[in-house]
């Protein structure tokens, strides 16, 4: 596999980043992951708007422009230009002795990414979920590498035959380890809304405008965590599921242990998209 790291494109094994380096001491670094269709990103201009969005918010001196041009090379040197592939980035604050405070102006980033296939849909008979405690850190809003509490959580819900975890926080659920979490109650479509609770994921975005598009009604309110099991629908979208139906949350069946009409809507739509996906560049 042929992986990109500041500035050379090398084959993975060659890749080496210093020990030093602040994204593996301090988790000091933000990442991104575009979905492709056959070489075409799906709502590239998002995700790289959110890539800016994140390295400002940690004052990491660097710049997403870098991503199209990588990311097109890295698909067709892998041989993935033909592929439904996913290529993610990250772009740490660099290497320098371990300090707390930033290293002197002008230490360079560092910036790796690699292509491969993206993941395999979920099972179309939807899935089961656990709750978990929220404990991350209190700006979920940035796409950090700061992801311990979400591999915890995680890892819960293998030991317990789960496919997720719904992060929960003051009673409060607010999503699941990788991906935003909806609901169905009384019609109205339901999910948490945008802030330093949630990580403000581009499907969601994609997710809430499909809905609009099929004449839903929408709140963005935050969703109680016993509310859950009177919802018509509870589902997860993310740019590896589009959407998946929960059928089960702590052992309770959701709905009657059926996926929901409404998430598969929205995922024929944010398909349909992704099959013509659409090019859109930052400057």
């Amino acid at each position: 596999m042929l992986v990109y790291l500041n500035g050379r494109f090398l084959p993975r094994e060659e890749a080496k980043i210093s020990p030093e380096d602040r994204g593996f001491l301090f988790a000091d670094a933000i990442y991104e992951v575009v979905r492709f269709a056959a070489g075409r990103p799906y709502r590239l201009a998002e995700h790289l708007m959110r890539m800016r969005d994140g390295l400002t918010a940690l004052r990491i001196a660097a710049e997403p422009q870098f991503f199209p041009v990588v990311a097109a090379r890295l698909l067709a040197e892998n041989g993935l230009d033909k592929e439904d592939a996913l290529v993610y980035a990250q772009i740490s604050r660099g290497a320098a002795p371990r300090a707390h405070a930033f290293p002197p102006p002008g230490t360079p980033p560092t910036v790796y990414a690699f292509a491969r296939l993206t993941d395999p849909p979920p099972a179309p008979e939807g899935g089961r979920a656990i709750f978990a405690n929220d404990e991350r850190w209190g700006r979920c809003d940035v796409k950090t590498v700061m992801l311990l509490p979400n591999v915890l959580a995680s890892q819960m819900a293998r030991e317990a035959n789960a496919s997720e975890a719904i992060l929960v926080r003051d009673g409060i659920a607010w999503e699941g380890t990788k991906a935003n979490l909806f609901a169905v109650t009384g019609g109205v479509l339901r999910t948490a809304p945008k802030g330093p609770r949630i990580l403000p994921g581009v499907t969601r975005a994609a997710a809430l405008e499909a809905a609009a598009g099929l004449g839903l009604a929408i709140e963005e309110r935050p969703l109680a965590a016993d509310e859950l099991f009177s919802c018509e629908e509870v589902f997860l979208a993310s740019t590896t599921l589009w959407t998946y139906s929960l059928v089960e949350i702590e052992g309770r069946p959701i709905a009657g242990g059926r996926p929901g009409p409404i998430a598969a809507r929205i995922r024929e739509t944010l398909q349909k998209e992704f099959r013509g996906a659409r090019v859109g560049l930052v400057t």
